[in-house]
């Protein structure tokens, strides 16, 4: 290989040129060639003057592994691009996903709160009517009871009065004999007339507080009450009906109090109630007698058994409206033993009708002791 004065490049041994080309780049010669297989096609030309020996040398370093290691670099960087490309346009894609699925949700959201807020709107306008209506039975139930009351009131009003004119007649007869004992100077008889008078006044006193304390319309719900004097009251109340009616009253009033929980006035309705129909369901009978026993235990038993033809049907005797005395009469509407099973009901005790063996009726009310309970004033 040689080169030719000024020339650029060199010329092969058999002085024939080859392809060539130089260019520099960035002030680096770099030659094309197409000089044999020995020789690179592409080459970075250097030169270093050689002062000692007279001479330069030169040399031609192959640029492939550079232009490799260039291509790699860049493939690397455009693999880097894109994947960072990539992961960029996921997270945008990702983050537009998620714009759209919270705006959906959201949506969502306030469809269904809407959604809520109406129907918690209409199940509190429902509850409201509930309460309405609770409370209009609630007074409906409680008129219903005094009008039972005062219904019986006046089922009774013809023995009442005849309990009150009995006491009354014996307070004049009494009053005139006494004026002729003093007059005469007989103070004594006359002492004993005042006496019997002033009986007589205390027993209409007390028929009298038995239908008042009947006839008001009771505030505590539930307290301790005497069951002895409950029934003794109702048996006081109803002795001029039961006598117009020809019944006898079996009845021994225990010794002491017999504490149960209820309301006084309420439970005296029921006795009164149940007395008053076990004369009715006699009226037929040719034995009329009334049964009342009381009954201690875990439970206290008051039970009602007369004479008469039985219960006609005992699952619905307590039933609202039903009765088997004549429509239309001055006997009730069938309200009665509806009332008096609420009643009772809502002092946590219980009341039943069923046929006696023997024939007759009996209703037994049940009530809870009350003996840890404060008694009514």
């Amino acid at each position: 290989w040689q080169r030719k004065n000024g020339a650029v490049g060199l010329t092969p041994p058999q002085g024939a040129w080859g392809e060539f080309s130089a260019v520099t780049v960035k002030g680096h010669e770099i030659w094309n060639m197409k000089w044999g297989p020995y020789l690179p096609d592409t080459a970075l030309h250097l030169t270093q003057s050689l002062p000692v020996i007279g001479m330069t040398g030169e040399v031609l370093l192959d640029t492939g592994p550079a232009r490799r290691l260039a291509w790699s670099q860049s493939a690397a960087v455009a693999a880097l691009c894109l994947a960072f490309g990539a992961l960029l346009f996921l997270a945008t894609e990702r983050r537009r996903t998620l714009f759209e699925v919270n705006t959906r949700l959201e949506r969502q959201v306030a469809k269904r709160t809407a959604a809520l807020n109406a129907s918690n709107t209409e199940l509190r306008r429902e509850a409201t009517e509930r309460e309405e209506a609770q409370a209009a039975l609630r007074r409906a139930q409680a008129d219903l009871v005094q009008a039972g009351k005062l219904s019986a009131l006046g089922q009774m009003s013809a023995g009442i009065s005849h309990e009150l004119n009995q006491p009354l007649m014996a307070i004049r007869s009494f009053a005139e004999n006494s004026v002729q004992f003093m007059e005469r100077g007989k103070f004594d008889r006359a002492s004993e007339n005042l006496t019997r008078i002033s009986q007589m006044a205390a027993r209409m006193a007390r028929i009298i507080q038995n239908l008042r304390a009947f006839a008001r319309q009771e505030s505590v719900p539930q307290t301790r009450v005497d069951v002895a004097r409950a029934v003794a009251s109702a048996v006081e109340m109803t002795h001029g009906y039961l006598q117009a009616a020809g019944v006898s009253l079996d009845y021994a009033a225990p010794a002491g109090p017999i504490w149960v929980r209820g309301g006084e006035v309420r439970l005296g309705q029921v006795f009164v109630n149940l007395i008053s129909n076990a004369a009715d369901a006699m009226t037929e009978s040719r034995i009329k007698k009334l049964s009342i026993v009381i009954e201690t235990g875990d439970v206290v038993s008051v039970r009602f058994c007369d004479t008469g033809p039985g219960i006609e049907m005992p699952d619905k005797v307590f039933d609202p409206f039903y009765t088997t005395k004549t429509v239309g009469s001055d006997s009730g509407m069938g309200l009665g033993l509806s009332i008096s099973y609420g009643i009772v009901q809502s002092f946590g005790g219980d009341i039943r009708g069923s046929n006696l063996d023997r024939g007759g009726a009996m209703f037994s009310v049940q009530l809870e002791p009350g003996d840890e309970m404060e008694s009514s004033i």
